[in-house]
């Protein structure tokens, strides 16, 4: 059956299209492929070997992954992160909404208080981290002789001698750190909303809390459900504020999952071990971003 010269012409068209649209998303392909795809493959693959940082290398299945479910030291570390991901995420996000709150509008010193609530993820966490290590060091840090001072303590507190009080120090760091960020994802939201929206609002009796939980929480949803997944991401990888801080300490009691994939890869020099730690926190990760989407998702 013959097409019709618009049917012809149509097809063409379509066809020039798809090349045209292929093309395009080329480049992008490429990137995935050789930034995502291929350094996920061969993880997959250094997972399924006896592959110690020097040595020969022996392919051994899934034994690395079997192993991890006797792992104990691993296991403990993934229950700790998961708690401490949770003792962060809500003050992170609340603070960081109140933040937002109080400099979205254009009073004077705004552009100040934006500047100062940020200064702290500009810093870097791991140079706050040092900062908090020798300001909680005992009898010369500035929050023993603080405590002293007022009479709470003796000044002798080793804060990273417990996990409580090693969880609170680097939650406490943590949530100053990230509030600022959280801060300047909710502001962008909270001015694209129309003043007009405000407005009408106040003139048909709606109070300030009103407005605040019926029009300015439901236009900035997406920009809380990115802040929340980015908390928890971040939260779920931490690093570098434990290994300054507490050292995984005391024992293994403040040992993150990475911080044990650390150790299994460069202490221990397990590296297929290490990798198939690494792809279980992947997909852990995975997970918790898919639950958080699912329940974040735009109800019609």
């Amino acid at each position: 059956m013959t097409l019709p010269t618009g049917g012809r012409r149509n097809s063409a068209l379509a066809r020039r299209r798809a090349r045209i649209g292929f093309v395009l998303t080329l480049p992008a392909l490429v990137l995935v492929t050789g930034v995502v795809l291929v350094p996920l493959g061969f993880a997959l693959w250094i997972s399924l070997n006896r592959w110690p940082l020097f040595g020969d290398i022996t392919f051994i299945g899934l034994d690395n992954y079997t192993a991890l479910v006797h792992d104990t030291t691993f296991l403990r570390s993934i229950g700790f992160t998961l708690v401490y991901t949770a003792v962060v995420t809500v003050p992170i996000l609340v603070i960081g909404y109140l933040l937002a709150a109080f400099v979205r509008g254009s009073r004077p010193g705004t552009p100040v208080f934006r500047t100062l609530f940020f200064l702290p993820t500009v810093v870097g966490l791991s140079t706050l981290s040092f900062l908090f290590y020798v300001e909680l060091r005992p009898k010369f840090g500035l929050v023993n002789v603080g405590l002293r001072a007022i009479g709470l303590t003796n000044g002798q507190t080793a804060w990273s001698l417990s996990w409580v009080t090693g969880l609170l120090a680097v939650s406490a760091l943590v949530i100053w750190f990230a509030a600022g960020t959280t801060m300047m994802l909710l502001l962008g939201g909270m001015q694209a909303i129309p003043a007009e929206i405000y407005e009408a609002a106040r003139i048909d009796g709606a109070n300030a809390w009103q407005r605040e939980l019926r029009i300015t929480l439901p236009l900035v949803r997406r920009n809380v459900a990115m802040a929340l997944v980015l908390s928890v991401i971040g939260s779920f990888l931490g690093f570098q504020q434990f290994l300054i801080l507490t050292r995984g300490g005391p024992g293994t009691e403040t040992t993150t999952v990475v911080m044990s994939v650390f150790h299994k890869a460069f202490v221990a020099q397990q590296v297929g071990a290490a990798t198939a730690m690494g792809v279980v926190v992947m997909i852990v990760v995975a997970i918790l971003t898919s639950v958080q989407l699912f329940l974040l998702r735009e109800k019609d």
